[in-house]
């Protein structure tokens, strides 16, 4: 580590000196080390100035255990952020659940490994920095992106390499779809006090991690931007994609320009440095509430389709260019609709319609349609959770690709 940069701070928490002296050599050459040998003391240097980067907290404890130190961190909207990773030698499943349920981002078992401490340190100091890029929207990531990836890649590699067991290996998968999980918008209904509008949005990996994603999010009072999109390839890789496209989409679109305008700089900027070769379509639509009024572009995604009160579907908004990321300086064009009183504008990725049967029966837009029809008068939710559950059934449980949707109806 650089002598010039100002090191990361790890706050070790145990009630035993040995374990905390095995702590400190471990990390003193690339972190710097504060102790605490009880819960209130770990409290207490929680909040100073600065906090510490991440806490490694036993769970054993005498007067507090490690569950209540955790519990209060989360609750204080000063240390909610710290990542913290458990140090303890029970490995009951009901112990790790606890945990995670509390807060606590990984667990790591006594007696402990040099290696895997410094691998896991590291791995989530990393997924701190970038939960808080995101949150600070960059938009310029098409750099780190590569950087990242290859370094997550080798700690995927490290940690099968040091952790055997598939059940670790879960663990990890698992915490990351927290984190890609928490990322799109999950409360429904997302904006209780707009009634000129119903929405609502799913989406179900195909692994533990996806490609796909949604997003919505107003950019002015009155127009609410939707977004649909696909990453090609599954697991890590497109998952980290994902959520770099977006976040460049959303940063782009808040600027209040057109559609077609935010689907082109975002091109731009993906092409750059994407020696990976991957591609995401994007389907953006700007929502004008009052109007109604849909002003939308489709970067090599599926067609949205348009619902009648009756039931009946249309595909509206095909292809106005190609996916993002395979050249740069393209031109994409844009479509507009009045979407009636009654109508809604239905959003989904290919997982829908090329889900497969086990006799290789693509599930098909006409099953679609005839879904939508039959199910036309349902709240949106239970649209959503009828097609979803109508997909297992057809699929018979064996999911190969995302499975994303989002439907907007107008009330007034």
């Amino acid at each position: 580590m650089n002598d010039q940069v100002e090191k990361q701070a790890v706050l070790v928490v145990d009630d035993t000196p040995t374990n905390i002296q095995v702590l400190m050599e471990t990390l003193k050459n690339d972190y710097r080390i504060v102790a605490a040998v009880n819960g209130e003391r770990a409290l207490q240097l929680a909040i100073s100035d600065p906090p510490p980067d991440i806490i490694l907290l036993d769970i054993m404890m005498p007067e507090m255990d490690g569950y209540e130190v955790c519990a209060r961190l989360k609750a204080d909207t000063k240390t909610r952020d710290i990542p913290i990773i458990f140090i303890t030698a029970m490995s009951e499943a009901e112990d790790e659940t606890k945990g995670l349920e509390l807060g606590a981002v990984d667990y790591i078992t006594k007696p402990i490994s040099p290696p895997v401490v410094l691998a896991r340190v590291k791995s989530h100091l990393e997924l701190k920095q970038a939960r808080e890029i995101l949150k600070n929207q960059n938009v310029i990531l098409e750099q780190r992106v590569e950087e990242r990836t290859k370094e997550v890649l080798e700690l995927q590699r490290v940690e099968f390499d040091l952790r055997a067991a598939k059940e670790k290996v879960e663990n990890e998968l698992n915490i990351a779809a927290q984190i890609q999980k928490s990322i799109l918008p999950s409360s429904f209904p997302p904006y209780p006090d707009r009634n000129e509008f119903e929405l609502h949005a799913f989406m179900q990996p195909a692994r533990y991690i996806g490609g796909d994603f949604y997003d919505f999010f107003f950019i002015d009072d009155n127009t609410l931007a939707l977004v649909m999109a696909d990453v090609s390839d599954k697991g890590v890789p497109a998952a980290l994609f994902m959520m770099v496209s977006r976040t460049l989409i959303n940063s782009l679109a808040v600027d209040n320009q057109s559609p077609a305008v935010v689907l082109e700089k975002a091109n731009n900027i993906m092409c750059q440095n994407n020696d990976s070769g991957m591609f995401v379509t994007v389907f953006l639509a700007f929502y004008d509430v009052l109007k109604g009024k849909l002003t939308a572009t489709n970067g090599g995604h599926s067609a949205s389709l348009i619902i009648d009160p009756d039931g009946v579907s249309r595909e509206w908004a095909t292809t106005h260019g190609p996916a993002l990321g395979f050249m740069e300086e393209l031109k994409y064009k844009e479509e507009t609709v009045d979407l009636d009183v009654g109508q809604t504008l239905f959003l989904y990725t290919d997982g829908v319609t090329e889900a497969l049967s086990p006799d290789k029966e693509l599930f098909g837009l006409d099953k679609l349609r005839e879904l939508l029809k039959r199910s036309h008068d349902l709240k949106l939710d239970k649209l959503c959770s009828d097609i979803e559950a109508s997909l297992s059934e057809f699929q018979q449980g064996q999911q190969f690709d995302d499975i994303t949707m989002l439907a907007l109806k107008r009330n007034l």
